[in-house]
Order: structure tokens, then sequence, then C-alpha cells
């Protein structure tokens, strides 16, 4: 039977001034390890196995508040208690900055390849996206983003009409993950509680990054009455297509497989009308498929 390690296999990695540490990034080769802190400017960088650190030091803006590293271990997010953000490169680890019009950056995550980051601001509802360019030789150790962000989608609040109720989704963006492959895009979206039939939800979407960025609805997940989903995370090795695990707020784990679907399902041409799946169900009922 499996059991618990003592405390005495575990091993203490601490630097004066740096408390609380509420943000942590693995490197994706786990090479490197990223702690931050709110009320601390500055970030550092663990090296695991020696127990020694790196301070990557800035003024103004305060501390971390969240931490997402891109897959391909190329950039670094790193968001800020106020209204600016900074995008770390991790090389040279030289940074670029973006100010928020309106409040902090709330959550991120990137495209597999590290050439696109979507992230949201605190208390709106849509989706900003930032693209980056691969610098080589004498560019080598620049982040490389675009000027200004694109709104890529609106997830205001909207209502749907079903034969059982009228539904209401939509709202603040609490958090998003995009899935290895780069097809599925998986965001919690916090309903209004003072809002009669408001609810929160995980909205799904169809992504492609290249040849041009798409972002297509895709589906609505939700739990059973009352659970609320507090967490989410795609599996990174799964070979049928894309695994969500949910953590809920009821103490329960869903793991939902999405099975991408090309040769076996009849895709819309000029000459075919594209196929309804249920289009008679509520939204709650309706089946999360898509042809790709």
């Amino acid at each position: 039977l499996p059991s618990r390690p003592s405390s005495g296999c575990a091993q203490v990695l601490s630097y004066p001034g740096h408390s609380p540490v509420t943000s942590l990034a693995w490197a994706p080769s786990g090479e490197l390890l990223l702690s931050a802190s709110p009320v601390d400017t500055a970030m550092l960088v663990w090296d695991v196995s020696t127990e020694n650190c790196v301070q990557l030091q800035w003024f103004g803006g305060g501390g971390v508040t969240y931490l997402a590293w891109s897959p391909d271990g190329s950039k670094v997010l790193a968001a800020t208690p106020s209204a600016v953000f900074r995008v770390w490169e991790a090389q040279m680890w030289t940074c670029e900055r973006w100010p928020t019009i309106k409040g902090r950056c709330q959550t991120g995550c990137w495209s597999p390849d590290g050439s696109r980051l979507l992230f949201t601001v605190l208390g709106e509802s849509v989706i900003y996206s930032l693209s980056f360019s691969e610098y080589r030789g004498e560019m080598q150790g620049q982040v490389g983003g675009s000027k200004t962000a694109s709104i890529v989608a609106d997830l205001s609040e909207t209502t749907f009409e079903t034969p059982y109720e009228e539904e209401r989704i939509g709202g603040e963006v609490h958090s998003m993950v995009w899935d290895p492959t780069g097809e599925r895009l998986a965001v919690i979206i916090r309903g209004h509680p003072d809002a009669p039939g408001s609810q929160t939800v995980i909205a799904v979407f169809r992504t492609r990054n290249s040849p041009v960025f798409e972002l297509l609805p895709c589906g609505f997940l939700r739990g059973e009455r009352g659970a609320q989903p507090q967490l989410i995370a795609f599996h990174p090795w799964f070979k049928k297509g894309g695994l969500l695990t949910v953590c809920w707020s009821t103490g329960k784990i869903s793991h939902i497989p999405f099975f991408f679907v090309s040769a076996h399902v009849p895709c819309a041409s000029p000459s075919r009308s594209p196929v309804t799946v249920m289009a008679s169900t509520s939204v709650r009922e309706q089946p999360l498929f898509s042809e790709l």
C-alpha cells in the first residue's frame, strides 16, 4: 500500500523577505521553479537541485499575483496586483510590460508553441490576445510581443430560452486553460450572484493558432445542481484528444474527455448542409461535440 512521505523527505526552499508565496510555476523541463509573492517585487528562479535562486527584480506595479510558464519554456506571464502585467523571456530574463485599463490581469494561458497569450482582466467579461514573434541572432533575448492586445471573445451574460426554463450564462472570467494540442480552450465563467438564473459554467471553445487564429464556441459544461467549478486542468499526454479535469465545490472531481474527430464524421461542404446535433434539447442536455 502507498504510504505518505514523512516530513523529513520535504525539501524546504526559503528566501528572506519572500513571503507569503502565493504563486508557483515549474518550467516545462522541470529544471527550474518560479516563486512569487504579491508583497515582494522580486520573483525568484530556483534551481531546486541545488536550492539556489536568482532574483528577478523590477520596480513599480507591486509583487506578483499569478504566474504562467509557456509550454515551450520560452516565456513567463507575471501578473501584478496593479493594472499592469509583464512577460519575461526565459533565456536572458528580459521583460516587457503591458498596462491594462480597468484592473489587474486575472488569469492567462499560452498556446502550445508559446506564440500567443490569452488573458483576462479582473471585472471584465472579455478574453484578450497577445501574439509574440520569435527572434534569432542579434534580436535573440527579446520578448517580441505585439504592441496592443486584441479582444477575441466577449463572454457577457446572454439569456438562452430552453423548453424547461430561461438560462442566463456569461459574466466575469475566473480562469482558463488551453489543451496541449491547441484545439480546445476551457474557461470558467462566473455568473452574477444577484441575478436570478445566472450560474457559473465552463465554456469550451474550439481553437486554432495557425495559419490564422480562431476561437469558436463549442459548448458548456456544468456539474450537478449547486456544484461550482473551482479548478480546471488539461491532461498533458492524452492521446485521443483532450482530457479536462474539473474540481467542483462539492469536493468531487470529474474527468471529461474530448475525442477529436476528423475522418470519421462528414464535414460541412458547399453541397452539404451542416448537421445539427439534438437541436431540440436544452443547453443542459446538449452533447459536447464538434467537427474538426
